[in-house]
């Protein structure tokens, strides 16, 4: 795995992954397109690892595809390909995924902050959905993903007009989590990581697959698929050691077992 193109940071139970193309803005490059699946991959398999950060050397997060490149065609074969692994390591894994992101997610790379299961924000970053600027459609998920957050008028705008969307719009619409001061933004990514992995992972990879599978589901179908999650979670170690600390008025330590 190249170091150019990526460098990770490991502190006890948290990854953070920093997209390291700080000359051409973190913009996916193929060796970054092949890297990152790997890294998210190991990743996967380490038992410590409960979370993982994603952001961006430089001046922003990543500006998206490399367009220095060119594109293949076709290009849905492309994303297919070299994208949507990336995508799926996200959106399936048993880890929990923070964006951490500065300055301007752009093109797929707002795909990607979306695609994450939390999205912290510095006060002057922006989601850019700048592909009609160039003649594209939005692509990695994110119509998907906007169209929940914003509605269908809203969501059309922003992509039709190759529009961008501030911090404070992204945390009033539901896209992000939180803002912080562009000076605090790592340091309190980090420290939100470090509380997120305090929490039972057993029991935060389970809402993460329930909420994920949610928009498919009836209600019926919701309701079965939590009691299917429980019958896992309750006869977890974690669960009898936590109510074993509740009773004798304990903080629990969770140990994903």
């Amino acid at each position: 795995m190249s170091e150019e193109c990526l460098t990770i940071l490991i502190t006890d139970s948290v990854a953070e992954i920093t997209l390291n193309r700080p000359k051409q803005y973190n913009s996916f490059n193929n060796k970054l397109r092949e890297d990152l699946p790997e890294l998210l991959e190991k990743l996967e398999n380490m038992d410590e690892i409960r979370i993982v950060i994603i952001r961006g050397s430089g001046p922003g997060f990543t500006a998206g595809a490399d367009l220095n490149e060119g594109f293949p065609s076709p290009i849905s074969q492309h994303l297919e390909k070299e994208y949507k692994p990336i995508f799926d390591k996200i959106v399936k894994s048993r880890l929990l995924y923070i964006a951490s992101v500065h300055g301007s997610a752009a093109g797929i790379g707002s795909a990607l902050a979306l695609a994450c299961d939390f999205l912290i924000m510095s006060k002057s970053a922006k989601l850019s959905m700048i592909f009609s600027n160039i003649g594209l459609v939005p692509d990695g998920g994110a119509t998907w993903l906007l169209e929940k957050a914003l509605g269908y008028r809203q969501a059309l705008q922003l992509v039709v007009e190759g529009g961008k969307l501030s911090s404070d719009e992204c945390v009033k619409c539901g896209l992000a989590n939180k803002v912080v001061s562009d000076d605090k933004l790592r340091e309190e990514s980090k420290t939100w990581a470090q509380l997120l992995a305090t929490r039972p992972p057993l029991a935060s990879s389970g809402a993460k697959r329930l909420l994920r599978k949610a928009p498919s589901y009836s209600y019926d179908d919701a309701f079965m698929a939590e009691a299917l999650e429980q019958d896992k979670v309750s006869i977890s170690e974690d669960f009898k050691n936590a109510v074993t600390s509740f009773f004798k008025k304990e903080q629990p330590t969770f140990k994903g077992k």
